[in-house]
């Protein structure tokens, strides 16, 4: 019997299980051994003739003496995992459900990417309105800006305009006040002359004429009317008359006032002239007093014309104040209470009064 030949590999990827196969007759070409050929007598020495003769003859041989077993089994390429021989078949419901399944999805798909693609232009649309609300609100602001920078800035011109044109009015104005008070103060100057001069023919005793003239040395009174105005002056008393013996007294029930030169205990009658004195709510207040201010030009902070920057007051010459706001002063007389509680006296004589008192000295006014 042959020897069990192992179980080789054949050529390319064909595996051939020898496992089972017995070989009698072929061992020698199967055995390549070549420490062995000489045992084999069909071989030469060159060992080409005799195989290539004896070959067909030793195949046909092997056929025929081999035996396979029936586990035994040819395996082309790498070993696969042993499947049933039946292949599963897909029905036509179930290839149309796949179908379907792929459509539906593929519509889902599509449908939400023009989703995406709506929010993504819905999203550029709202950036694009903020975008031009914002531009509109920032020119609309600029415009208000700029309408109130015009505003202010005519409103500061206007102011300017006005505070200059007030300035020029002031000035104006205070360049007519500053006209008129001089005007007014060289009318008064005059007058005051006038007066001054009227009284000094008075109380001068000249051999050519004049009041005096017609007075005797021995004749110590003679009535006087100036105007309208009863007026008494002792020339012969009226040099002794001064501010250290005068005295004044005021009788608002006749009207009139009296200058007196004290001599000890006794006065002497100087001066007598008609008065006006307050009229009804202005009464002048009776009392003792003594003369506290003497001023030649003086004006009313009280009574007098315009308002304002525009106030002029009443012109009050040769003033001579005994109580607060109350005093003697030239002023028009009508022969009855007119003032606002000061004492009226003609312009003839109060110069003349003005010039022979001085301040301290005693005024009483009696009803």
């Amino acid at each position: 019997m042959g020897r069990k030949i192992p179980a080789r590999e054949s050529v390319g990827t064909k595996r051939v299980d020898f496992g089972k196969i017995r070989v009698n007759p072929i061992n020698y070409l199967t055995d390549w051994n070549l420490k062995g050929m000489s045992q084999y007598p069909f071989l030469d020495a060159d060992m080409t003739i005799r195989p290539l003769l004896v070959l067909p003859a030793a195949l046909a041989l092997f056929l025929a003496s081999c035996s396979v077993d029936e586990k035994a089994s040819l395996v082309q390429g790498p070993a696969k995992t042993a499947t049933s021989s039946k292949e599963k078949k897909t029905s036509p419901a179930e290839k149309s459900k796949t179908e379907a399944a792929g459509k539906a999805k593929a519509a889902t798909a599509k449908t939400e990417a023009a989703a995406a693609k709506v929010k993504e232009e819905e999203a550029l649309e709202l950036a694009e309105a903020k975008s031009e609300a914002k531009e509109k609100a920032e020119k609309a602001a600029l415009a208000r800006k700029k309408v109130a920078d015009k505003i202010a800035a005519d409103t500061a011109e206007e102011k300017a305009r006005v505070k200059a044109l007030a300035i020029k009015t002031k000035e104006r104005e205070a360049e007519n006040q500053a006209k008129l008070a001089a005007k007014q103060k060289k009318e008064a100057g005059k007058m005051a002359e006038d007066k001054a001069h009227e009284v000094a023919a008075l109380a001068t005793e000249t051999r050519g004429g004049g009041f005096f003239s017609m007075l005797s040395i021995g004749t110590p009174t003679k009535q006087y009317k100036s105007k309208g105005h009863d007026i008494f002056v002792n020339g012969t008393l009226l040099p002794a008359l001064n501010p250290s013996n005068a005295k004044i007294e005021i009788s608002l029930g006749e009207q009139r006032a009296r200058v007196y030169r004290k001599d000890g205990d006794a006065k002497i009658l100087v001066i007598e002239t008609d008065i006006s004195t307050g009229r009804s709510g202005y009464t002048t207040p009776t009392g003792t007093y003594s003369i506290g201010e003497k001023k030649v030009e003086k004006r009313s902070n009280l009574y007098g014309s315009g308002s304002g920057s525009n106030f002029v007051g009443a012109e009050m010459p040769y003033w001579m104040r005994i109580n607060g706001g109350i005093g003697l002063h030239v002023g028009i007389v009508p022969g009855f209470p007119a003032s606002h509680g000061c004492i009226r006296v003609p312009a003839s004589v109060q110069p003349l009064i003005f010039s022979k008192v001085g301040v301290g000295t005693p005024v009483t006014i009696t009803f």
